[in-house]
């Protein structure tokens, strides 16, 4: 981005300003502290995201995190939070524009709701690789598989930003998707298993290319090669 980001640090009621990458880049620079608030903004100076930490100790390039948030603000209302990502702790390396972390993370966007363990997510792609007990759910379903790939819609136009949902996520090992209380009229099964499963947001619909076991509604089981969930919604039906 064309705009300096700045680390605003606010310790003992004192703020200091750093710009990032200048003197803060020295391998023999180390301090710890405490309200940490990182923004980022569009090339108009239009803040578009902001990365918080309660805690923080910085030595070279890398920063460690402590209580994290990353949110993304709506274009339209720059108060209005989109897209929020927490994690207890994490690493922050801010000339890859990396935030990764071993503890569990939460990724709360305007349709679904990510969890998982382990995770480094990389801002210039929106790319975001959750390593352990991955799971995502929506008003419909809850995926959960031993791992994931998520790609956020972070969509970039020049400098300016604009944050959606879920572009598209890979769902890998041990893949169970469990039908919504609320959902259940739609599908004909309650329980899908699996290892493997592809989400694409642009038209809402889960691939399972592998062999998957189905539960049915009256406890049955029966098993296909291939399946297709739309969650798209359907049209009311007409009288």
């Amino acid at each position: 981005m064309n705009v300096d980001r700045q680390l605003v640090i606010r310790r003992l009621g004192i703020s200091l300003a750093l710009v990032c990458g200048g003197a803060l880049g020295a391998r023999d620079l180390e301090f710890t502290a405490t309200g940490i608030s990182m923004p980022f903004f569009d090339a108009g100076g239009k803040l578009t995201h902001r990365l918080t930490a309660q805690q923080g100790a910085k030595a070279g390039e890398l920063q460690n995190l402590r209580t994290v948030e990353l949110v993304y603000f709506s274009p339209a209302e720059p108060n209005v939070i989109v897209q929020k990502l927490i994690a207890n702790d994490a690493t922050w390396d801010a000339r890859r524009e990396i935030l990764a972390g071993r503890g569990p993370i939460v990724v709360a966007t305007e349709q679904n709701r990510i969890t998982g363990d382990g995770f480094d997510f990389a801002l210039a792609t929106s790319l975001l690789h959750v390593q352990r007990d991955f799971k995502m759910e929506n008003s419909e379903l809850v995926v959960t598989s031993d791992r994931a790939t998520v790609e956020l819609i972070v969509q970039r136009a020049g400098e300016a930003v604009r944050v959606s949902d879920v572009k598209r996520c890979e769902a890998v090992g041990h893949l169970e998707i469990v039908v919504q209380p609320t959902a259940k009229k739609r599908y004909e099964f309650v329980r899908a298993f699996s290892e493997l499963a592809t989400y694409d947001g642009s038209t809402q619909k889960i691939e399972l290319p592998q062999p998957i076991r189905y539960r049915r509604k009256d406890g049955s089981e029966a098993h296909s090669n291939r399946l297709t969930i739309d969650l798209a919604p359907k049209p009311p039906a007409k009288k």
